[in-house]
Parts: C-alpha cells; sequence; structure tokens
C-alpha cells in the first residue's frame, strides 16, 4: 500500500492538472469548482460503502478536516487561475510541488520531529536549481 497510494495521489494529480487547464475560460472559477466539489462529495460517500471501516459522526474528527479543505481550495482556484493567466501545466505544477517541498521540510522538523537529513536538504536544494533553470531557460 505504501508506493499504491502515491501511484495514485500521482494519478489523481495528472488527472486534476489536465482537467483544470481545460475549465472554460467564460465559466466563473467559484462555480466550476462548486460543481467539481459535488461531484467529489458523491466519489467520498460512494468509498464509504467501499471502504466501510472507521467512524463516520462528527465528533471523530477534528480541526483538520477544516484545514484541509482550506487547503483543497486554495490549491484549486489558485492552478485554475494560474493557467488562466498562462502558466504551463509542466511550470506550475513542479513551482508549486518543489516550493511546497521546501517550505514543508523545516515544518516537519519544526511540527512533527521529521529528522532533515543532509540527502533530503540537497534534494531540495537540487530541486530549487532544476526549478530555477526550469524557469529561467523555458
Amino acid at each position: 500500500m505504501f508506493f499504491t497510494s502515491l501511484l495514485l495521489a500521482v494519478a489523481g494529480a495528472v488527472v486534476y492538472h489536465l482537467a483544470i487547464k481545460q475549465v472554460p475560460q467564460d465559466a466563473n472559477p467559484f462555480f466550476a469548482l462548486a460543481i467539481s466539489y459535488g461531484a467529489a462529495l458523491m466519489f467520498c460517500l460512494i468509498g464509504l460503502w467501499w471502504f466501510p471501516g472507521g467512524q463516520r459522526g462528527v465528533s471523530a474528527l477534528n480541526w483538520s478536516s477544516l484545514g484541509v479543505a482550506l487547503g483543497i481550495f486554495g490549491i484549486e482556484i489558485g492552478f485554475l487561475l494560474a493557467y488562466r493567466a498562462g502558466w504551463n501545466v509542466g511550470y506550475a505544477a513542479l513551482s508549486v510541488n518543489v516550493l511546497t517541498a521546501a517550505i514543508l521540510l523545516p515544518l516537519g522538523w519544526w511540527l512533527f520531529s521529521e529528522q532533515p537529513s543532509a540527502g533530503r536538504l540537497a534534494g531540495v536544494g537540487l530541486s530549487m536549481a532544476g526549478l530555477w533553470m526550469m524557469l529561467k531557460f523555458r
């Protein structure tokens, strides 16, 4: 499940970027996202049947559900507006992911005691250098 879950996230991200880049320019971005959220809600309700384990009451949740909602909204409206502003799919996705990793590495250490290794720091450094090169020489 370790790699399968990652591959599922990658597949979802690919579908997401290809689809959100195709949202019509004249469609209101918030209406488009509202319709997408409605469809996602239906997929989640189906998922409740497919994955029956775990508590389903609101009392089993905490503040993180609102944080996830805010994050999803920020990601989606950010990418939708970035693509409308002319960003290419590869540049926008890589830029966001590299910058996110660079921010999350110290936050993971600070909030969750995740140990940053020399290899991880070097990886972020190489990613930042690659991002700079890709954007500079596009």
